[in-house]
């Protein structure tokens, strides 16, 4: 268990090389309301899915007792989906974005026990992330026509998608269960 939030399994290849698969979730829901002069206003709503894999490799360099150092390269994918809207339908919007992340750390291990150790390490990962969204807009209105009122709607649909890439800091740290 890590911090950034995952869950992983280590598998011991060998002494000096260990594997690290990994996994977190992540779901938000919510909405909110306002208060317009006219009376109520719409309810919001609000809701995001993540899911996100990886798997990373330990080199141990060295061992000190209990202490075990290492270099660790990393891959990782994230795929997160957002939609918000409102109650009345008036404006919807959804969005789906992917990253990668590649980044290499250095680490430490300590076994305080048998079955139950700590981990630590920093580095730098390099992240590139694609965003596509979609809101639609919903607008409505009443005209008079040769006196007779018109109710017409307007919809408009707006499209875009965007590509980011960043240098970071990498850090985590964790627990251990040894079985």
């Amino acid at each position: 268990m890590g911090y950034p939030s995952s869950v992983g399994v280590m598998w011991n290849v060998n002494d000096r090389i260990a594997v690290r698969p990994e996994i977190g979730l992540s779901r938000l829901s919510g909405d909110a309301t306002g208060f317009d002069v006219a009376g109520p206003a719409p309810i919001s709503t609000n809701d995001s899915t993540g899911v996100g894999v990886g798997i990373s490799g330990l080199l141990y360099l060295g061992r000190w007792d209990a202490l075990r150092a290492y270099v660790s390269p990393r891959f990782s994918y994230v795929r997160n989906s957002a939609s918000a809207g409102t109650t009345s339908s008036a404006s919807l919007s959804e969005s789906l974005s992917s990253s990668y992340l590649t980044s290499g750390s250095f680490g430490a291990q300590y076994s305080l026990g048998r079955h139950f150790g700590l981990f630590g390490e920093v580095g730098i990962g390099y992240t590139t992330t694609t965003t596509s969204s979609t809101s639609t807009l919903t607008t409505g209105s009443v005209s008079i026509v040769n006196g007779v009122p018109t109710p017409t709607t307007t919809t408009r649909l707006v499209t875009s998608s965007s590509h980011a890439n960043s240098l970071s800091t990498r850090s985590g740290v964790g627990v251990i269960f040894f079985f």
